[in-house]
């Protein structure tokens, strides 16, 4: 049988005027570095299905399919070196009351202190903004080229009506 890559979810989950963002644990490769909830989708696994299940195991919050939006398909290349097709999904958080796990520590963000917080993923300071502005209708693909090390080398970014 073939190998597996399995698409990422990148789960945005807002509050007020803040996002939940994860500080990743210690045995991460992105150890210390803020990123969004999610991860792998199983093979099988509807993707949204898969962040459903990432929200809730590292969360503890309980979201249905129909509590999110897809907003965006970003290919992310070498990143620690690894490419992966990244789904983004946006979607409320009923409220702040989160229980983190291993993955990481959980952090809620106030979006207007988003660009000054130094140990944020580096597409990030691009994707979520432009993530959580999309109007009805619009998805935002790209891609994102890193060094193999976790450093951003460039992002294209643009809005599509799907």
């Amino acid at each position: 049988m073939a190998d597996y890559t399995a698409p990422v979810v990148l789960c945005l989950l807002r509050h007020g005027d803040a996002v939940l963002l994860i500080e990743g644990g210690w045995r991460k490769r992105w150890a210390g570095k803020l990123q969004g909830v999610g991860g792998g989708v199983k093979r099988g696994e509807d993707p949204l299905a898969a962040a459903v299940r990432e929200i809730e195991e590292e969360t503890g919050l309980r979201l249905s399919v129909r509590q999110l939006r897809l907003k965006g398909v970003i290919h992310s290349q070498n990143w620690y070196g690894q490419s992966k097709v990244m789904l983004i999904v946006v979607a409320r958080a009923p409220h702040r009351r989160v229980r983190g796990n291993d993955e990481g520590t959980l952090r809620w963000v106030r979006l207007s202190t988003l660009a000054g917080v130094p140990n944020l993923v580096p597409d990030l300071y691009q994707l979520i903004p432009r993530a959580l502005a999309l109007r009805r209708g619009e998805v935002l693909t790209g891609v994102a080229r890193h060094d193999g090390l976790g450093r951003l080398r460039s992002l294209t970014l643009q809005t599509v009506r799907s």
